[in-house]
């Protein structure tokens, strides 16, 4: 069990005995939904004395999650704080409904409030760039309270050690007009709060961690110059998942796209997290696993994960070579502790990356150098790895009737260790070398527009140019007939032609070379196999279809000298 209990809820006055293993883990979550109501402040074991001001959850028993205004009020009144100071807000765009989307850094020098200042003093200092998203799916409020509660620790002096080799990046409120919708009909069948949560998407309907290809959204593309201009060592993702019966209070996931450089994507997945995993057990009694959930919700069928595609935030943020971790609360536990887990998770993983500082450097300068020299090639096709049997703790849910609103779905105590199939990871079946360049020869504006939101170097020809070109032959192609995100995907078949033929690429053609750091985001835009790419997103629609009366010839051109 838990011996310090009383020290993260210090006002429950609840004594444990410890116990061991899973079991011990579940009967721990049981009996925190039950005291939930009585704790006034998550207070963390080292954090005493630092419960003020108290968020809205604090103030109203767990009972209700923050309005975009409640957070901003909350920023506020920690400038008065001891070490109010170390914190600094800024605008860094509007939501679609004119919400602003705010930024807080954290560093033991503030940093100026100038946005281009602020990026040249943050790489100056030489210290790590650690940034945090919450609020993507505004009913799943956890990040947003831990965000908080995190900041608030920094403005009474708490997280010195990580201040000492890191700023921190925090966007509390990343999709602030969902975040006001609050009601109670809104994800039923999660425990609480019993005052409503926001909504999945924004006021225009999207869902912001699918818009990372196409960026359909001021918030995505808000987010997107954002990190450009820090570029964080890296980056997390806070979210909170429903779906099977598990026994974790946490789930992770690195980046599952493909394109991840492989040193990164092996210390990510054999080193980081698990140092975080085991950190989580140790420090504070919390089991955490891979993300994923039972197929077809029987547990003798496997534990998979959920998606490749660079649609989903921490999936794409890898393809530019750094450091992305996805977050999942289990909203079958209670309010607190998935606000609990969720802080928990965060502070492990910025230790972490503090610990592995010379390391995760290394790591991405070598992958942005491998991709200036052109030394990656692109893989497509891609399917889950095969299986690995590994011991999946299950778990036991009980469910209550919620008058004229639904079913609402509570971790009840009792979890069972099984060895299972598990399959976390993807793999991709085919690949092809990047060519020198890439070129559209009329690009649209919305074309021109996408390569800058994702920062991707271009140019434009000034004049006619003559070199050595591939062109990818379409055989096929087929849209979705169901909408997605307001789009009807896009999909082509075919293969690059054999040979190169020479071509006079007109002036106004755009040219994109393979030789920079965002190489793999590049490919993934521009590839016409790429599973995830502009052509699934209709950016290339007019240009397609008038092929396929003619030549077939998709319209990105691989230049080859």
């Amino acid at each position: 069990m838990n011996d310090d209990l009383p020290n993260r809820f210090p006002h429950s006055g609840a004594k444990i005995r410890s116990g061991t293993g899973a079991v011990a883990s579940a009967l721990l979550a049981g009996l925190l939904a039950t005291i939930a109501p009585r704790a006034q402040s998550l207070t963390a074991r080292g954090f005493e004395g630092m419960e003020e001001p108290r968020t809205v959850p604090e103030t109203s028993e767990w009972k209700r999650t923050s309005t975009h205004e409640d957070v901003l009020a909350f920023l506020r009144k920690l400038d008065d704080l001891p070490h109010g100071k170390r914190l600094r807000r800024h605008v860094i765009g509007k939501s679609s409904e004119g919400r602003d989307l705010v930024l807080v850094t954290a560093s033991r020098e503030p940093l100026p409030a100038d946005k281009n200042d602020r990026t040249a003093a943050a790489k100056n200092t030489g210290l790590l760039r650690l940034f945090v998203n919450a609020n993507i799916h505004a009913g799943e409020v956890e990040g947003k309270e831990a965000v908080q509660i995190l900041l608030r620790e920094i403005a009474h002096g708490g997280h010195e050690d990580l201040l000492e080799h890191a700023i921190l990046f925090f966007v509390p409120v990343y999709n602030p007009d969902g975040n006001d919708r609050i009601d109670r009909k809104n994800r039923v069948e999660q425990n609480g709060p019993d005052g409503g949560v926001g909504t999945r998407h924004t006021a225009e309907g999207y869902d912001l961690n699918r818009d990372f290809i196409k960026v359909d959204t001021p918030e995505c593309a808000a987010l997107l110059r954002t990190i450009a201009d820090i570029d964080p060592d890296v980056l997390m993702d806070l979210h909170t998942t429903n779906g099977s019966a598990h026994g974790y209070e946490l789930t992770y996931a690195p980046s599952l796209a493909v394109n991840v450089d492989d040193g990164l994507r092996d210390f990510t997945r054999n080193v980081f997290l698990k140092e975080i995993r085991a950190a989580m057990a140790r420090e504070h009694r919390f089991h955490v696993f891979d993300y994923g959930n039972f197929v077809r919700g029987k547990p003798e069928n496997g534990w998979v994960t959920y998606d490749h595609r660079p649609r989903f935030g921490t999936n794409y943020f890898a393809l530019r070579n750094r450091i992305a971790v996805l977050s999942e609360a289990y909203s079958y536990d209670s309010f607190p502790v998935r606000t609990a887990a969720t802080r928990a998770f965060v502070v492990e993983t910025l230790h972490a990356a503090v610990r592995h500082r010379a390391e995760i450097r290394e790591l991405a300068n070598a992958a942005d150098e491998q991709c200036k020299n052109r030394a990656v090639a692109f893989r497509y096709d891609s399917e889950l790895e095969d299986p690995v049997v590994d011991e999946v703790l299950l778990g036991q849910l009980d469910h209550e009737e919620i008058e004229s609103i639904g079913r609402r779905s509570k971790r009840v105590p009792g979890v069972e260790p099984v060895k299972i199939p598990t399959r976390v990871a993807f793999v991709a079946k085919k690949s092809v070398p990047l060519p020198l360049a890439w070129v559209i020869e009329k690009p649209s504006s919305h074309v021109r527009a996408l390569l800058e939101a994702h920062g991707i170097e271009h140019r434009f020809l000034d004049a006619p140019e003559e070199h050595d070109i591939r062109d990818f032959v379409m055989t096929s192609t087929k849209k979705s007939r169901r909408a997605f995100e307001k789009h009807h995907e896009r999909a082509v078949e075919g293969a690059w032609s054999e040979d190169a033929h020479e071509a006079t690429v007109p002036a106004g053609a755009v040219w994109i070379p393979a030789n920079q750091r965002l190489a793999r985001v590049a490919a993934q835009l521009l590839e016409p196999l790429s599973e995830d790419s502009l052509t699934t997103w209709n950016a290339f629609d007019d240009e397609i279809e008038a092929a396929m009366q003619s030549a077939k010839v998709h319209p990105v051109h691989a230049v080859v000298r």
